[in-house]
């Protein structure tokens, strides 16, 4: 039997392709592929499309789908990651860590019995990781929260403040008084001092379990601080709102919540302002964040007292419509926006005292994990500026009867929030506060430094 050269030559080289080809495999397996958090959308949507692929031919292999369910998450497609980790458990029960992650999904996807069912099995496993134990445990504990009628929730601060200028005095010596240059006495320029302060925020939300969602919500905020030397400017507050959040019919992602509220001041622990109104706010969930229009209205009554005897001037009412926004950037996996824009006008007894606000405030905290954290919880870095800008109705015959009052103030900060032992952390605070004024006297400058434990429930 004769056999053709070329036909030999055709099969050695295809037995020397097919060689290449099975060595290669084992290298190219071996080569770890790119952090999923380091790929651009564009880099997620054509691998996820590959993987795809990869699953339809060997539905097997449990790399590939988990690979495939990272890349599906990372992209915001939950129901796609979802049926990738439930046919890994087709294959494979004792998966924990597949267990987690479908707990996961479903949690964000609101569905908490799912997301329970899951974490449970996750944790009935034999050889569970004591880290997918630990986070188990902290969601069971939320979902039961969320599935209960009743939500509260609080955060709780003690701590120390430092200001470079507590009193509020103005930057030059020179002032304006009855429209004439005066020179202040030492007493009354810019003084430092320390304060310690307290504030504790509580929050409850009832669920009226209808098919539209809707909710009773009431806040209360109460805070309080103690100067070192300047007793006449100790600090209370305590202040609450309520109402409930309804479902506007017929558009997805919009709820509409009225509420009252009311607060009292003390101010060198004497009674010195007393508030009482309400608002509305509409608040739209978007894909990428929430918007949050409002307006809200506040009749502020002040008191008399002996370190403050004219206080009653300022008593009126006070109208503010804003804006309030909050996001996230897609391609800086922990970063966020925060925003608000609002104008007042504040109307008082003593048209000196009455003025128009606009106001432009900005924030970009950015979660991250820390290698040197405790217990592995991320950690919160919020820079943040605010500007703001007052018009006096009148002049103000005390100061100057010519010249109305203009004031433009800035305030640039950071904030520093890191957990220490479950939901026990420390914040940290810095701020620079600077007010321009057409008046010397409300030319000021301040720094404020603050820090302290923190507790939240």
């Amino acid at each position: 039997m004769r056999i053709r050269l070329p036909a030999v030559l055709c099969a050695l080289a295809i037995s020397i392709f097919a060689s290449i080809a099975v060595d290669a495999q084992p290298a190219a397996a071996q080569t770890p592929p790119a952090p999923v958090a380091s790929l651009t959308d564009a880099q997620l949507r054509m691998e996820g499309d590959f993987l795809f692929k990869q699953i339809l031919l060997n539905p097997k292999n449990l790399d590939v789908s988990f690979r495939y369910a990272e890349v599906s998450t990372r992209l915001s497609d939950y129901e796609a990651a979802i049926g990738a980790l439930e046919r890994m458990l087709f294959y494979s029960r004792n998966l924990p860590r597949v267990e987690l992650e479908l707990g996961l999904l479903y949690f964000r996807l609101g569905s908490y019995e799912m997301a329970r069912s899951h974490f449970q099995r996750a944790i009935e496993l034999p050889d569970v990781p004591g880290e997918v134990r630990q986070r188990v445990d902290s969601f069971l504990k939320e979902i039961e929260k969320r599935l209960n009628p009743s939500q509260y929730s609080a955060f709780g601060q003690i701590g120390l403040r430092y200001q470079s200028n507590a009193n509020a005095g103005p930057a030059n010596a020179v002032v304006r008084a009855l429209g004439f240059d005066a020179t202040l006495a030492s007493e009354f320029l810019k003084q430092s001092d320390w304060n310690a302060f307290g504030i504790a925020v509580g929050r409850y939300v009832y669920d009226f379990e209808n098919q539209r969602g809707d909710t009773f919500e009431a806040n209360l905020t109460t805070y309080y601080s103690r100067q070192f030397k300047f007793g006449r400017l100790n600090l209370g507050l305590a202040e609450v709102d309520m109402g409930p959040r309804l479902a506007v019919p017929g558009v997805q992602g919009l709820t509409v919540r009225p509420y009252v509220l009311a607060n009292a001041v003390t101010l060198g622990d004497q009674p010195y302002m007393t508030t009482g109104g309400g608002g509305a706010a509409l608040r739209w969930q978007a894909p990428w964040g929430q918007l949050e229009p409002g307006v809200e209205y506040r009749n502020r009554a002040y008191r008399n007292s002996s370190l403050y005897p004219t206080a009653s001037d300022q008593t009126g009412n006070q109208t503010t419509g804003f804006l309030i926004g909050n996001g996230f950037f897609e391609t800086i996996p922990g970063l966020r926006w925060q925003g608000k824009l609002s104008m007042t006008r504040s109307v008082s007894n003593v048209a000196s005292f009455s003025y128009r606000q606009t106001g432009f405030e900005f924030a970009l905290p950015y979660e991250f994990a820390a290698e040197w954290s405790l217990n592995g919880k991320p950690w919160t870095f919020a820079p943040s500026i605010a500007l703001f800008d007052s018009r006096y109705d009148q002049p103000n015959f005390l100061v100057d009867p010519t010249v109305k009052r203009h004031d433009r103030e800035l305030r640039i900060g950071a904030s520093f929030d890191f957990n220490v032992y479950q939901n026990i952390g420390i914040a940290a605070q810095v701020q620079y506060l600077r007010t321009f004024s057409n008046l010397p006297n409300y030319a000021t400058q301040n720094w404020v430094v603050s820090i302290g434990p923190t507790i939240r429930f």
